[in-house]
This record gives C-alpha cells, sequence and structure tokens, in this order.
C-alpha cells in the first residue's frame, strides 16, 4: 500500500470514529432527552472540529507540509476536547458546590460574555455539568469522551510521526 493510501485509510477511520461518536451523541440527545451542558457542546465541537481535519485528509493526497499542518491543527484541537472531557469527568467525581452555572445556554453565554469570560463560566461547572446522565458499561458519557478524545489524540500523534517520517 502506497503512503499516501496509507495516510488517508488512517484519516478515514478517524473520521468513521468521529462519526459514530456524533451520532451516537445527538441520538442520546434527541431520543433519550438527555440535554448537553456548555462542556458538552464545546465537546462536540472539538468533536466535529476534527471530524473536519479527517475528512480533508481522507479526501485529498497531500503533501508532507499539508499532512504536518493538520496534525498540528488536530493536535491542538484533540488537546482542547481532552482538557473539556477531562474537567467534566472531574466535576463528576467532585462537584462543586456552587461556583458556577452551567444551566444557561452556550449560545446565550456567548452573547453576553466575552470569549475569555465565557470559558471561565463553563470551565468552572454546575451542578448540571457534573451530573452523569446516560451510562453505558458503569461509565458517563463524558468518560466515554475522554477516552475517545485520548484515541483520537494517539491517531493525530501516529499521523504526525508518518508525515516526519516521509
Amino acid at each position: 500500500m502506497q503512503k499516501s493510501q496509507s495516510f488517508r485509510l488512517t484519516y478515514l477511520l478517524g473520521l468513521i470514529l468521529v462519526a459514530m461518536l456524533l451520532g451516537s451523541a445527538y441520538y442520546i440527545e434527541i431520543f433519550d432527552h438527555i440535554n448537553p451542558c456548555p462542556l458538552c457542546l464545546l465537546q462536540r465541537m472539538c468533536m466535529a472540529a476534527l471530524g473536519a481535519i479527517f475528512i480533508m485528509g481522507a479526501l485529498f493526497k497531500l503533501k508532507k507540509c499539508a499532512h504536518l499542518f493538520l496534525g498540528f491543527l488536530g493536535l491542538i484541537i484533540s488537546i482542547s476536547g481532552l482538557l473539556f472531557a477531562g474537567r467534566q469527568v472531574w466535576l463528576q467525581y467532585s462537584p462543586p458546590s456552587t461556583s458556577g452555572d452551567c444551566s444557561a445556554s452556550l449560545s446565550y453565554l456567548y452573547n453576553v460574555l466575552s470569549i475569555k469570560d465565557l470559558l471561565i463560566q463553563v470551565w468552572k461547572g454546575g451542578m448540571e455539568c457534573s451530573q452523569t446522565g446516560g451510562q453505558f458499561l458503569h461509565l458517563s458519557l463524558a468518560a466515554w469522551s475522554l477516552i475517545a478524545f485520548i484515541i483520537l489524540y494517539l491517531i493525530v500523534i501516529v499521523q504526525i510521526i508518518r508525515a516526519i517520517k516521509k
């Protein structure tokens, strides 16, 4: 198999994983009526951004510098997703007293706060962000999101290493 095909296959596998995860998240929201908190929405945005990177990598035959660019962009996004998912898992295991409020929607917070204040407010979390909601195999959805971001992070690292060796 040519190197460009193996690059594209790895991007395609990452894209399939992202599509399955986002599809599951929307299924849970629509059919199980579990509304996402702002931390969940930020995780979804990171997941969708990684999906866009994987689409570009899977569809186009890229040069080394383009693979490196996509890789480092994917690295930043996957680390952001890891931070958001990790924070939510942390909040679930040690719920905040009332330091933050997750009850407002992310779009409302975006309209009334600066980006910095929005991120600080969401990072503080609240009682809504600390609820586990649905569980699968005794892990919360946030824990599964954390595991998924670890896998996606590793996929991105593999692609960067392969691009450097190319």
